[in-house]
C-alpha cells in the first residue's frame, strides 16, 4: 500500500502540523506541564494537525491486491426448427428436454454456468421450444468472443445438430479460442435419400414487361442415378420445366428459368423437385416466392469524374424497375428533368462543367442527390454547387483510411443487424484529409473511425432539406461488397445498405413521420410494425389514433387494425398473416390534414431449416478438435459431466489488480484521529486542564 501525493505535500502537511502545536504548548504560557508531557502532547498534536492537513490535499492510497477469478463454463443450445423436423421429432419433444434439464441441474451444482440459446439470435437461456426458424453458429461464437475476451472460461458445451443456415463457417473463428468447445451431437445422424430446392434467388419486384431470371438450386443427397423433375408454376399454371439426372450422391446444380413479366401485379412462383417414390423428408421439396411486377420505372443518372469500381457495385443493387445512365468527365449534363435521382460520384470534379450543372439543378430543385466525396471531388466547386455540407482542405494533403461504425440513434429507416456487427470489419474508405460541418438538420446512419479513434464526423449522412441528399464521405465501398461475399458468401447486407439508401432517396418527401417494418417476416412469425408521428414542429407525438390497413397483394384481403401508444411511438401486432405480399397503409387526422404512411412487406413460408435434416457431425468433430475439445452423443452426456469435473484446465484464475482509493474514504484513517485525539485530551484532561 502506498499513499500517492508528492514528498513536498508531506512537508507540508508536517509544518502545518508543527505550527498548530508550537502555538498550543510552546506560545501558551497558561499551561504548565512537563517537560517530558509537553513533548508528546507536541507529537499527538503535530500528528493530528498534519493528517488533517494532508486529507485536505486528497491524497488516495495505491495497494495491489490479488483476485480469484473462477472459471465459467457457457452452455449454448440449439433453439432452431430442424431439430424436431427429422425421424427423432418425437424424442427432442419429449424425453430429451427431461435429459437436458437434468444435466443441467447437475452442472449448475458443479460449477459457475452462463447459458444460452441461439438459432435467429443469441439470447439469454430461458425454455427450449425449437422455433427458431434460421440458424446461426458464427454469431453465437462472435457472441462469445465478445463477451468473454480475457475471462477465465474453463469450458464451452455447443449443443447442435451442426447445420447452419445463416453466417459463415464457425471453425473460422473456433481455431482462435484459447478454451476447448465441446460438441453435443442432436439430431439425425442417419442420412436418407432426399431431393431439395436449396435456393431460389429471384428479384422480388420487376417492371412491366421486362424478361426476369429466376436461378434455382436442386440439391439431392444419396441419390445417385435417379432422375429428378424441376417445375416452376406461375399462379398455379406450370410454365417451365425441366428433366435432371442425379451424377452423385452429393449433388448441386443451378438450374436458370427466364420469365416475362406480362401482367401488372403480385406473381407466386412455385418451383417443385420431384422423382423419388420412397422419400422421407419432403418438405424441402417445394419453395414459394412471390414476384412484384411494377408498372413504373426510375431513371438514375450517375456523373462521376471517370469509371470506377464503385459505379458497378452501387448498380449491382439496383432492381429491374431502376435504370442508370453514366456521364464521365467533361461529359455534356443532360436534361435532368428525365431523372429521379443524380449519383454525384466524386463529383464536382475540375473536369465538370459547372455552371451547366448549376443551371440544370435550378430548374430541377427537388431531384434528390447522393453524393461521394473523394480525392478527385473540387472542394471549392462542391461548396458552391450545394448548402448543406461544407468542406475544407486539411492541414495534411494525405488520404485517409476511414472505416465506420452505426450510429445507433440513426432513424431515417432500419439497420440490418448484421451491419452493425460487420461494419467496424469491412476495408477501410479512401478519404482526403477534410474539415467537414455539416449545415443543416442531418441525420448520421454511419460515423467515422480513423486509427482506431470513433469521431463524432458523419460518413454516411442524410439531410433534411427541400431537397433530399445523402453524402458518403470516401471511395472504394466496392471493397464493402467483396467483404460481405467473402464472409457470408452473398452480398446481401451491402445490397441492403444501399437500396435502402437509393430508395429514401427516391421516395416522395415526408414530414419526418415514418412507418417502420421488416422487408420479410416468416410464415410463423408474428408481424410487427412501429411508426412515428411528428407534428409541424419537428416533435415526436402520439395524441391522434393511427389506423393501419394490411391488404394482401395477391388476393385481395384487408385486415384492419388500430395501433398501441407508447410514450413517443406506436405499435402494432398484427399476428401471424398467410404467405404473400402485403401493401400497409397507416392513416390518421393530424393539426387539420390529412396524414398517409405507406410500406410493404412478404411474408415466406417457413422451409430454410428444412433444407438440410442430417446433422452435420464432422463439422462438429472438426469444430472440436480444432480447441482441443471432444464430441460427444446424447447418450454420452454423463461422460461429459464426469470429463468436465477432471478437466483439470478448469479452475480458478489468480489476477493482481492495481486499484486507487481516495485516503479520506478509508475508515481506519478516521479511526486513527479520533485515537490520537483522545489520547491527547486524557493527557491533557488527567495532568493539567482542557
Amino acid at each position: 500500500m502506498k499513499i500517492g501525493i508528492p514528498i513536498w505535500m508531506y512537508l507540508v502537511a508536517l509544518a502545518v502540523g508543527v505550527a498548530f502545536a508550537m502555538v498550543l504548548y510552546f506560545r501558551n504560557r497558561k499551561q504548565h506541564y512537563g517537560k517530558p508531557l509537553t513533548i508528546v502532547l507536541f507529537l499527538l498534536r503535530t500528528l493530528i494537525g498534519g493528517i488533517v492537513t494532508m486529507l485536505l490535499f486528497n491524497p488516495y492510497i495505491r495497494q495491489r491486491v490479488t483476485v480469484e477469478e473462477q472459471p465459467a463454463v457457457l452452455l449454448a443450445h440449439d433453439n432452431s426448427a430442424s431439430l424436431v423436423l427429422s425421424k427423432d421429432s418425437v424424442f427432442y419433444k419429449t424425453e430429451y428436454l427431461q435429459q437436458f434439464a437434468d444435466f443441467k441441474q447437475q452442472l449448475d451444482k458443479a460449477f459457475q454456468v452462463d447459458a444460452y440459446l441461439f438459432g435467429q439470435e443469441v439470447r439469454e437461456f430461458d425454455a427450449l421450444d425449437f422455433d427458431d426458424q434460421l440458424t446461426d453458429l458464427s454469431s453465437l461464437l462472435q457472441t462469445i468472443d465478445r463477451r468473454y475476451y480475457k475471462r477465465n472460461v474453463g469450458a464451452v458445451l455447443l449443443f447442435t445438430d451442426g447445420i447452419y443456415n445463416r453466417g459463415f463457417e464457425p471453425s473460422l473463428l473456433a481455431d482462435k479460442f484459447p478454451f476447448p468447445v465441446h460438441t453435443v451431437v442432436l439430431g439425425d445422424t442417419l442420412s436418407y435419400p432426399d431431393l431439395m430446392v436449396k435456393e431460389v434467388r429471384y428479384n422480388k419486384k420487376v417492371s412491366l414487361g421486362a424478361t426476369y431470371p429466376v436461378r434455382v438450386v436442386v440439391g439431392a443427397n444419396d441419390c445417385q442415378g435417379q432422375k429428378a423433375v424441376l417445375t416452376l408454376s406461375e399462379d398455379g399454371h406450370v410454365v417451365a420445366r425441366q428433366e435432371l439426372e442425379v451424377s452423385s450422391n452429393r449433388y448441386a446444380k443451378e438450374v436458370d428459368f427466364m420469365l416475362e413479366a406480362e401482367t401488372k401485379g403480385v406473381r407466386q412462383l412455385e418451383i417443385t423437385v420431384q422423382g423419388l417414390t420412397d422419400e422421407s423428408q419432403r418438405l424441402n421439396n417445394t419453395k414459394r416466392v412471390f414476384v412484384e411486377v411494377q408498372d413504373q420505372q426510375y431513371k438514375i443518372l450517375c456523373i462521376a469524374d471517370a469509371p470506377h469500381p464503385d459505379l458497378g457495385a452501387v448498380k449491382s443493387v439496383l432492381n429491374d424497375d431502376c435504370e442508370m445512365d453514366f456521364v464521365f468527365g467533361r461529359d455534356e449534363i443532360p436534361d435532368l428533368s428525365k431523372y429521379q435521382l443524380l449519383f454525384m460520384h466524386q463529383t464536382p470534379s475540375r473536369h465538370t462543367d459547372l455552371s451547366a450543372l448549376q443551371r440544370q439543378l435550378e430548374k430541377n430543385s427537388k431531384i434528390p442527390m447522393l453524393f461521394v466525396i473523394g480525392e478527385a471531388t473540387d472542394i471549392d466547386a462542391f461548396d458552391r454547387l450545394q448548402k448543406a455540407v461544407e468542406l475544407h482542405r486539411g492541414v495534411a494533403n494525405t488520404k485517409l483510411d476511414v472505416k465506420g461504425f452505426v450510429n445507433t440513434s440513426f432513424g431515417t429507416f432500419s439497420v440490418n443487424e448484421r451491419l452493425r456487427d460487420q461494419i467496424n470489419k469491412y476495408p477501410p474508405l479512401a478519404l482526403p484529409h477534410l474539415e467537414t460541418n455539416v449545415r443543416l438538420s442531418h441525420d448520421d446512419l454511419l460515423m467515422q473511425e480513423v486509427l482506431g479513434v470513433k469521431s463524432g464526423l458523419p460518413l454516411l449522412t442524410f439531410v433534411k432539406d427541400d431537397r433530399k441528399m445523402a453524402f458518403l464521405f470516401g471511395t472504394n465501398v466496392w471493397r464493402w461488397r467483396l467483404y460481405n461475399y467473402y464472409q457470408d458468401h452473398n452480398s446481401l447486407v451491402f445490397d441492403e445498405l444501399f437500396s435502402k439508401t437509393l430508395n429514401y432517396l427516391l421516395l416522395s418527401r415526408d414530414d419526418g413521420s415514418a412507418l417502420f417494418c421488416k422487408e420479410e417476416y416468416f410464415s410463423n412469425e408474428p408481424v410487427v410494425i412501429r411508426a412515428e408521428l411528428r407534428n409541424p414542429s419537428n416533435e415526436l407525438v402520439t395524441d391522434p389514433e393511427l389506423k393501419l390497413y394490411i391488404v394482401n397483394k395477391k388476393t385481395g384481403e384487408r385486415y384492419d387494425y388500430v395501433f398501441s401508444k407508447s410514450e413517443h411511438d406506436y405499435e402494432l401486432n398484427a399476428g401471424v398473416l398467410p404467405e404473400g405480399v402485403y401493401t400497409c397503409r397507416a392513416e390518421t387526422e393530424m393539426a387539420g390534414r390529412q396524414l398517409t404512411l405507406t410500406g410493404s412487406f412478404s411474408v415466406v413460408s417457413l422451409g430454410i431449416e428444412a433444407q438440410q435434416l442430417t446433422a452435420d457431425i464432422d463439422r462438429l468433430r472438426s469444430l472440436s478438435s480444432a480447441t482441443n475439445g471432444k464430441c460427444y452423443t446424447v447418450d454420452q452426456l454423463p461422460m461429459l459431466l464426469e470429463d468436465l469435473k477432471s478437466d483439470a484446465r478448469i479452475t480458478s484464475v489468480d489476477h493482481h489488480e492495481t486499484r486507487f482509493e481516495d485516503l479520506i474514504h478509508s475508515k481506519w484513517i478516521f479511526f486513527v484521529l479520533i485515537g490520537l485525539a483522545a489520547v491527547e485530551w486524557v493527557l491533557r484532561k488527567m495532568f493539567g486542564s482542557y
